[in-house]
């Protein structure tokens, strides 16, 4: 009787713990991921300004559309970028003052104080009378334009006979016509400000500026942007179920690769 008991609660033990692996399989595995919107938005960026040079589409509105809207990502991306840096490189009592005060900062403020604050040197700090700030300050601007838009906004046409209207180009104004090559585009990124005028060839000027100035800061920030692909990485974090590690989940890491 003693060896049947024994058998009888070994087989109960068994059979609970299949029971309880069987509730395991079915329950998710959860990660937390802090998102990298500057890879999101670059790479949305890269995908709208592909399909903007695509000869298929060559003399449709379509492309300008794609066009300024690729180029309002690239200068987003450089605002996610700057932020996600700051939280990444700022010691805790630095992070803390930023984000107590992040409205009274604006994004070239930002771009200009992280070198100084996390490097020992007054060297480490953009030039801002050379390219490429003189440039991003224009992007800058630009985005300001669409996100901030003015009532006073304005654009200049061509009008033919045929009831037909083209952009007027900066090189193309009348000299008794009182206005500026300014008032078309933007004078170094040579980018027109009339948001019916962007297209392709402005938005590769654009995407030059905004890889040179990311460039410039991973030169002043000691290589830290581009170490390990940390611009481009996301991190992501096992946190459910209480205590479950990554080799929980039986991945074949082979095939992952």
């Amino acid at each position: 009787m003693t060896r049947l008991k024994k058998q009888g609660g070994l087989e109960n033990e068994l059979k609970k713990k299949e029971k309880r692996k069987g509730k395991n399989i079915n329950r998710p595995f959860i990660f937390r991921s802090f998102i990298n919107s500057f890879h999101y938005l670059y790479q949305d960026a890269e995908y709208l300004n592909k399909i903007a040079h695509d000869n298929s589409i060559q003399g449709r509105f379509e492309r300008v559309q794609l066009s300024r809207t690729a180029l309002l990502l690239y200068i987003f991306s450089l605002e996610a970028l700057i932020n996600r840096a700051m939280d990444y490189l700022l010691t805790d009592k630095l992070r803390d003052f930023f984000l107590e005060r992040e409205d009274r900062f604006s994004l070239m403020d930002k771009w200009l104080l992280l070198p100084l604050l996390t490097t020992k040197h007054d060297v480490y700090q953009f030039d801002t009378s050379k390219y490429p700030w003189s440039h991003f300050v224009e992007l800058v601007k630009h985005r300001n334009d669409f996100v901030h838009p003015k009532h006073s906004r304005v654009a200049y046409y061509k009008a033919y006979p045929d009831n037909k209207f083209d952009p007027l180009q900066y090189n193309e104004i009348p000299k008794d016509l009182n206005i500026k090559e300014t008032n078309i585009i933007y004078r170094n990124l040579r980018i027109p400000k009339d948001p019916y005028s962007i297209l392709p060839e402005h938005l590769d000027k654009a995407k030059k500026v905004v890889d040179d100035i990311v460039v410039e800061l991973d030169k002043l920030l000691g290589g830290k942007i581009f170490k390990e692909n940390w611009h481009k990485r996301d991190s992501m974090e096992l946190v459910y179920p209480p205590g479950a590690k990554i080799k929980d989940l039986n991945w074949n890491l082979s095939m992952t690769k």
